[in-house]
């Protein structure tokens, strides 16, 4: 789930920072006037290394286009069509989730979600249809199919960790 921090700036506007799967953070500045500042930090911890200013007007077509509202990708449409009733969805492993140091088999992710891990995202090599000794580690994402329903399951095994096996 990506979280969005909220900062009330008086006399200015609001701030929104959120951090992306890359680990850097995106600022949006929305002040009174309707004029938008976007700040990106590539390293939490040093200055904003670009900055962008745009006017409300140009503020709302920039979100059109990000929201795919502009322009859809004819590949997003065939694969919707293709998936039907099927999501795909990218699953972040932090360094907390007790899923960390655990095989893909051990995760148990089919038996109790339904879902299945088609791939491993990793900085230094992904895995595409992951063996189950697969050992998934902290800062790994999980490419999985699965149905819209069981989102909220995938997140709660993420965080929580596979119930012990009583068989």
């Amino acid at each position: 789930m990506i979280e969005v921090r909220e900062t009330r700036l008086p006399g200015v506007g609001k701030k929104f920072t959120m951090r992306t799967h890359l680990g850097e953070d995106v600022c949006a500045v929305v002040h009174i006037d309707g004029r938008r500042e976007l700040y990106h930090r590539p390293d939490p911890d040093e200055d904003a290394q670009s900055v962008i200013v745009l006017s409300d007007d140009e503020a709302h077509e920039l979100g059109s286009i990000l929201g795919g509202v502009v322009y859809r990708p004819e590949l997003l449409d065939k694969l919707e069509i293709a998936l039907k009733d099927l999501a795909i969805d990218w699953i972040d492993i932090p360094a907390e989730s007790p899923l960390v140091g655990l095989t893909v088999a051990t995760c148990r992710i089919r038996t109790t979600t339904g879902g299945t891990i088609v791939a491993i995202i990793r900085k230094e090599n992904s895995v595409a249809m992951p063996h189950p000794d697969e050992v998934i580690k902290a800062g790994d994402t999980l490419v999985v199919i699965t149905t819209p329903e069981t989102f909220e399951a995938l997140q709660r095994l993420v965080a929580e960790g596979p119930a012990p096996d009583v068989s």
